[in-house]
């Protein structure tokens, strides 16, 4: 009798700590959360990512920690991780259009490029009045990639119907216009890029491409530099430049494009290659 009652009180207090210890504290869980923000935000991701388990044994229903959790995983290529706490997001959430968002990021990363389009057009579906401009922008770089220029197209279109003023979704149209062999239009488009952000890197490379296929080499060499501007280690600008110039038998400008091109990336082989080309010639 005695061991009976001793084993109820043990059970009592057995299943009392453990009540006791998995109670939701909202305060202490958004107290870890904010401090795993400030501590992504300065690239200190382990640490992070301790404070982010902490929000949630204080708070584990909450799907935000999740999507956070899994953003600062996959910055760090952990995609298995990432994917489950998208996955938990999605299951905690499932009209949260951002955790399907990333996690067709996340497909998409680790090559299942199918899984991914299905995630984005999932998005798309979740909330009528919703802004897809962003799953719609990844849909259209899956069929750019895929050569479905069309597909690609009418995708970018939408996503700039939704966000008029973002100059990458202009950048990635104008883009796809270009491949397409629409060049006028390809202009115009990068042109609207540049009108929101005339700091917007790509699209200067690109109207520098646009103008190469024009031969408007002073104008694409203009572009060009001005990507440069923008980001000087920008490798595939700077093998740009030199081919252009290449292409107006200008051999000197080529050669110091690329030293200066090296001094940035000593070890980048194809920088190596054109210029011990040039030299040769």
């Amino acid at each position: 009798m005695r061991r009976s009652i001793f084993l109820v009180l043990f059970s009592l207090f057995f299943f009392s700590c453990t009540s006791k210890d998995a109670k939701i504290d909202t305060k202490q869980s958004q107290s870890h959360y904010k401090l795993a923000l400030e501590l992504a935000q300065m690239n200190l991701f382990k640490n992070a990512l301790e404070e982010f388990d902490l929000a949630i044994k204080f708070n584990p229903k909450d799907a935000n920690i999740y999507r956070k959790k899994g953003v600062v995983l996959f910055r760090i290529n952990k995609f298995e991780e990432a994917k489950n706490s998208f996955q938990k997001t999605i299951q905690l959430d499932p009209k949260d259009v951002q955790a399907n968002i990333n996690l067709g990021m996340v497909h998409y990363a680790t090559g299942n490029k199918n899984e991914a389009l299905k995630n984005w057009e999932h998005a798309i579906g979740i909330l009528p009045d919703d802004n897809d401009s962003k799953a719609l922008n990844n849909i259209g770089n899956f069929y750019k990639n895929e050569k479905d220029l069309p597909k690609a197209i009418e995708h970018f279109q939408k996503a700039v119907t939704y966000e008029p003023t973002n100059s990458m979704y202009l950048n990635n149209l104008g883009d796809s216009y270009r491949l397409n062999g629409n060049l006028r239009k390809a202009e115009e488009t990068f042109f609207k890029s540049l009108d929101v952000n005339t700091d917007e890197m790509l699209t200067h490379f690109n109207l520098g491409i646009l103008y190469q296929e024009e031969a408007k080499f002073q104008k694409a060499i203009d572009s060009f530099r001005k990507s440069l501007n923008i980001n000087p280690s920008f490798s595939e600008a700077h093998i740009q430049l030199a081919n252009t110039h290449l292409k107006t038998n200008d051999n000197e400008s080529a050669k110091q494009s690329l030293e200066k091109a090296l001094k940035v990336n000593p070890n980048n082989k194809r920088f190596k290659e054109l210029y011990n080309k040039i030299l040769a010639s």
